[in-house]
């Protein structure tokens, strides 16, 4: 897992690149679990922390070793998805959501932390700056 923000991004960056110069997929999946923030929320778990790096850990498990992933913030996971068209994407999404619900449903105390929103952007058929894999990973960290 990229903790460093800016490698991710960079990286990212790169693959983007690689991705237009080459006739080829990229995809980007966001996930915020940051409304579970206090430690009292959580069961099985002491701390905080540590269920956020049982969350890591799961959310890694669920990737192919040749995809990115970075912790952008407590609660918050960044994963780029190469050589992944959209419905590769949104598969993983959906996938990824039902896994971390199940987690979520088993570690914290309360339905109301069972949210699980996620966000997805690819190349090629993004349009617009809001949906660009450019454009959403400028906003990430924000």
């Amino acid at each position: 897992m990229y903790n460093d923000l800016g490698t991710f991004k960079a990286r990212a960056t790169e693959e983007i690149k690689r991705a237009k110069r080459y006739p080829t997929f990229i995809s980007l999946v966001l996930m915020d679990v940051s409304h579970i923030n206090s430690s009292t929320e959580l069961e099985n778990f002491s701390d905080l922390n540590q269920f956020y790096i049982g969350l890591g850990d799961l959310v890694r498990k669920a990737i192919r070793e040749t995809d990115l992933i970075s912790n952008n913030g407590i609660g918050k996971i960044a994963i780029l998805l190469i050589e992944t068209p959209k419905e590769g994407a949104m598969a993983l999404s959906e996938r990824l959501r039902k896994t971390v619900k199940y987690f979520l449903c088993n570690n914290t105390k309360s339905p109301v932390n069972w949210r699980v929103p996620t966000r997805e952007s690819y190349f090629p058929g993004s349009t617009g700056e809001n949906n660009s894999i450019l454009g959403v990973l400028d906003t990430i960290g924000d």
